[in-house]
């Protein structure tokens, strides 16, 4: 591959694309040094030398060698976190000050070891915590590390051959097919029958189902238009934010969803005729669902009625994201391929979905090999 060459901004230093694809950027730094900077894109890269140049230049740049864990934690909540939702940095935050910088927060980065982070670990099983928070608590940490290395401050992630606490399989509780008929009977005993309904049918997740508007509803395609979050009050100071991951899509919904926004539809007029005191404002204006008050739905709302829903169908442990993994799983059993789930789903990559549904696609593939050698031997005769 050609290597590509560009100029920083300003005389900030040169930017190339390395012979591996990734590219690096080259600055002096205050002690005299040339350092590198590396990321997947030039862009990415020009971004992070930008934020070393304001550092310089307000006094708070520190020599790679000499920087804390603590230090780049805080320059990584910063800087490498800052077009996630809040409400997920105030989460990473949380764990960092009170897991990551007591055991690591004083020692040098470049310093850090693989028996510092299994000494985490084991602080962190010590403490009680749950093998899958665990996990995560160590992925987050490796994030941090990783982002580390392209920034150019540790040649090699500490984190990569942690051993973490076994992870058993995930249980999920699944609206099953012959429960459908409970399920939808107990769900219009609520008074959000088709809220739940429509999680059920699409596998939308409560923030994407609390901010989906009419005007993002086609019903004649038919699809949806997932592209925003609606958050509770005192949740997030952003109401809305981009879906997971930050990618908005379009999905195509079964006849059953288009139903349910039609009865909505009307069920959202009667409510509005009734309460005689809607108010549209910045939040509220074109939602699909609302209280009947007018309000947008809290965090209770919903949970509350699927609650009842499951002890209605002999499920009492349902949560609502259960509603998003049997719509998985029906969709898998009934034909639909795992990367029209994915996209649906909102998953990053099919392998997550895999991971997840892993034993249900299983089932399907078993199923699948039978009706391809069914129809081979139709072939034959």
């Amino acid at each position: 591959m050609a290597k590509k060459k560009a100029r920083a901004s300003n005389g900030m230093g040169s930017v190339r694309q390395r012979s591996d694809g990734r590219w690096e950027a080259r600055y002096t730094a205050p002690d005299g040094k040339q350092r590198s900077i590396y990321g997947k894109t030039q862009k990415e890269v020009i971004a992070r030398l930008r934020g070393v140049q304001h550092d310089m230049d307000s006094g708070a740049w520190t020599e790679p060698s000499k920087m804390t864990v603590e230090e780049w934690l805080e320059i990584w909540l910063k800087e490498y976190q800052r077009h996630n939702a809040e409400r997920t940095v105030m989460k990473y935050k949380c764990i960092v000050d009170n897991h990551f910088v007591p055991m690591l927060g004083k020692m040098k980065l470049s310093k850090v070891l693989p028996l510092h982070v299994r000494q985490v670990i084991n602080k962190l099983i010590d403490k009680g915590l749950k093998p899958v928070t665990i996990k995560n608590y160590i992925r987050i940490l490796g994030a941090s590390m990783q982002c580390a290395i392209e920034a150019g401050l540790i040649k090699e992630n500490p984190v990569d051959n942690a051993k973490v606490p076994r992870v058993p399989p995930t249980q999920l509780h699944i609206v099953e097919l012959s429960d459908i008929p409970a399920f939808l009977t107990a769900a219009d005993a609520t008074p959000y029958p088709n809220e739940l309904k429509l999680m059920f049918y699409t596998g939308l997740r409560v923030g994407e189902l609390r901010g989906l508007r009419w005007s993002d509803c086609d019903l004649e395609a038919p699809t949806i238009h997932v592209q925003r979050q609606l958050h509770p009050v005192n949740h997030d100071s952003k109401r809305f934010t981009a879906p997971k991951y930050g990618e908005d899509r379009i999905i195509h919904i079964p006849e059953e969803a288009v139903r349910v926004l039609r009865d909505q539809r009307r069920r959202q007029a009667e409510q509005r005729l009734a309460s005689g005191k809607w108010e549209d404002n910045d939040i509220t204006l074109d939602l699909v669902f609302r209280l009947p008050n007018g309000d947008p739905h809290n965090d209770a709302t919903i949970t509350k009625a699927i609650k009842a829903v499951g002890k209605a169908i002999g499920q009492p442990d349902i949560h609502p994201h259960d509603l998003r993994h049997s719509y998985a799983v029906i969709a898998l059993r009934s034909g639909v391929d795992v990367k029209t789930v994915q996209h649906n789903l909102g998953h990053k990559t099919s392998q997550m979905t895999l991971d997840v549904y892993a034993a249900y696609t299983e089932a399907a593939g078993k199923e699948g090999a039978s009706k391809l050698s069914e129809y081979l031997k139709n072939a034959k005769s």
